[in-house]
This record gives C-alpha cells, structure tokens and sequence, in this order.
C-alpha cells in the first residue's frame, strides 16, 4: 500500500541516503527543481552511481523525476536512468501533451511506470489525452504549487485555487480505470495540523497518497490514507458478511445496508491500493 512518496533532492548525497534508508513508501529522486542548471549533468551521474551501488533495498519504490521534456537534459536523464533495474519508474513534470508522453514512454524498459505530473493549465486541459498516451501509465500526480503560478494566482493554505483541478484529476482518473492519482506536495513544513487538513481533504476528493519533501511527513501521510484497527475490523466483517450471503439481495450490518459498493470498499480497505471497479 503505497501512500508517501518523498522527494529526494538529485545533487545531494546525504539526502540521497537518508531518504533511500527511510520508512516512505515510495521515493522520487529529484533531476528537475532541486538541481540548478549548472549542476545537471553531475547530479544525474551522482544519482546513477546510487541507485548501482545496492543502496536500494527492500520494498520501497524508487522514481525518479526527470527535466521536462522540453529540457535539453530529458532524453539524456531517460538514457542514464531507464536502464537501471531497481528504477520503479519515471516522474515526467510539466506533462501536458500526448506526444511528449509518446517519445517518453519509449525509453522505458520492461515493467517500468511513468507518471505524468500535472502542473499547468494546459496539463489539466489536456489530462485525458496525456493519460492515454501510454500504457505505461498507471497513474497521475498532481503540483499545485506551479499550477497556481501557471493560472497567475497565488497558491494557497485554504486551496480553492485548486479544487476544479483535483477534481478533474481524480474523476477522469476514475473514468478511464486508471489508479488514483497523487496528491500534491504541502509546502508549509512547520505545520502538522495544516498539513493534515490539506491531506484529508485530498483523499476526500479522491486522490491517493501524497507527494511529500520532508520526512516528518511520512507518518502523516501514512496515518492519513492507511486504515484504522477499527476499520480493518470492520471490513472483515463486511466481507465474510457479504461473500456468505451472496444469494441475498440486501444485507445489514449493525443496522446498515451491505451491498456491492460497500462489499468493494471493504475488499479496499483489506489492503489494495487499487480503486475496485463496479
């Protein structure tokens, strides 16, 4: 169940470290905002003599974020990256046309993803076709930050300026049976309680998981998205409930009504990621 995706900053070897030896999920090593242009080409060769060296172990998922594709430093990211086994996959940023997704997509090996990330007006304008422009495509992700500096407005702690793109985001998602997509980084850090509002909020409007850049924030997230005791208990119970009486048309459970919808739910909550289609 992966929820916490950490951004490792590429041109830092401590930081690189750190973050491939802590509790997130899923890490995103980071070739684009963290990196300076001058710093490029041995950020990536730092990053590549890394992630050989057998420092990756375990069950975290490890992307990373490559320059856009509108860089002279994308192809030359995808060459020295793609060809890494434990590379889980890539993060393409300011995603905003099929074609782009198209070329991308054709350097990466076998079992690999791509995420396109969602960042201006025109990649939420365009999110189906960017979507389906490649099967290595499971999911999206969403940054809110350079979205509001794209419309021209300011970002904000309440997020209305972001709302209409969550939601075309995570609907669309839904539509075309693609997973949930990530939620954005919240770049206030000296706040938990702001931090946990904003990620609620997320997850309510369907997004799974979150993009984060500290790891005080790994257990947040995770305590955000990952099921309570209660709610394990309760999905068992649904569960057996349902797969016992599936010759009935409506059941009850504590005085509620158990149907297919509920029953898929709970079959969530019992340990998949994966929103189950109706």
């Amino acid at each position: 169940m992966v929820v916490s995706y950490l951004f490792i900053p590429g041109n830092s070897l401590k930081k690189l470290q750190k973050g491939l030896e802590s509790k997130s999920d899923a890490v995103i090593i980071d070739l684009e905002d963290a990196v300076l242009p001058v710093d490029k080409y041995t950020a990536r060769e730092q990053v590549v003599e890394i992630l050989k060296s057998g420092l990756v172990k375990g069950k975290q998922k490890v992307y990373v974020r490559i320059n856009s594709f509108q860089t002279e430093w994308c192809i030359d990211d995808l060459v020295a990256i793609t060809s890494i086994p434990v590379v889980t996959g890539i993060m393409l940023p300011k995603s905003e046309d099929k074609e782009s997704i198209e070329v991308v997509s054709e350097y990466l090996a076998e079992g690999q993803e791509l995420i396109p990330l969602i960042e201006t007006a025109k990649g939420v304008f365009y999110f189906q076709d960017i979507v389906t422009a490649s099967s290595k495509i499971k999911k999206a992700a969403f940054g809110s930050v350079d979205y509001a500096l794209d419309l021209g407005v300011e970002w904000t702690e309440k997020g209305e300026e972001r709302r209409y793109a969550m939601s075309v985001l995570t609907v669309a998602s839904r539509a075309l049976g693609l997973s949930p997509p990530i939620d954005a980084v919240f770049p206030i850090l000296q706040n938990d309680q702001a931090f946990l509002v904003d990620a609620n909020i997320g997850k309510e409007v369907g997004f799974f998981g979150k993009l984060i850049i500290h790891p005080k924030h790994i257990e947040l997230v995770q305590e955000v998205y990952k099921p309570s005791e209660e709610q394990i208990i309760w999905s068992k119970k649904v569960i057996e409930l349902y797969e016992s009486n599936t010759h009935q048309g409506a059941i009850q459970l504590d005085g509620k009504l158990i149907d297919l919808p509920i029953y898929l739910l709970a079959k969530r909550i019992e340990g998949t990621n994966e929103v189950p289609v109706i």
